[in-house]
């Protein structure tokens, strides 16, 4: 045996445990920015089961009378075609009914008539044992376009929370 006989050796070690090192890295970087990606995109299906929720807020306004209204506030809905479970969406929305126009007054006429509602609907989606939500805060211009029928013209200064 030469004296140089292992001197590959304590070369070859701090190399391999550097590659080894580095992609255990790599694994870890990924998996995390696979777990992030994965709340993302279910903090951003609760924002729009909101905005879906938002919407229909908006079509029962204009399509319904204002008994029915009531029925909408503090009711959580599920949306339909989500699963129960694992993933379903669901939302909830606030008013103050008592913000709504004299429902026997004919308001729209001009925009000077409407009156305003402070509309806040809550979006979420539950996995499993996690809820992710997310809240809109919106005002609405509504106006009585015939007796007990209402119609939004317009969403005024849009903030979301």
């Amino acid at each position: 045996m030469s004296v140089d006989s292992g001197f590959v050796l304590i070369l070859v070690l701090p190399v391999a445990m550097l590659l080894l090192m580095t992609t255990l890295s790599l694994i870890s970087r990924s998996n995390s920015a696979a777990i992030a990606s994965a709340r993302d995109s279910r903090a951003q299906a609760a924002r729009m089961a909101a905005e879906y929720g938002f919407n229909q807020l908006m079509a029962q306004i204009n399509t319904k009378g204002l008994d029915e209204l009531s029925e909408l506030i503090n009711d959580p809905t599920a949306i339909e075609g989500s699963k129960d479970g694992k993933f379903a969406t669901s939302y909830t929305i606030d008013f103050d009914p008592s913000t709504l126009p004299d429902p026997t007054a004919i308001t729209c006429n001009s925009d000077d008539d409407n009156a305003s509602i402070e509309a806040t609907v809550v979006g979420k989606l539950t996995d499993g044992s996690v809820t992710y939500q997310h809240e809109i805060n919106r005002t609405l211009s509504v106006c009585v376009r015939e007796p007990n029928q209402l119609r939004v013209n317009a969403v005024k200064g849009k903030s979301d929370a």
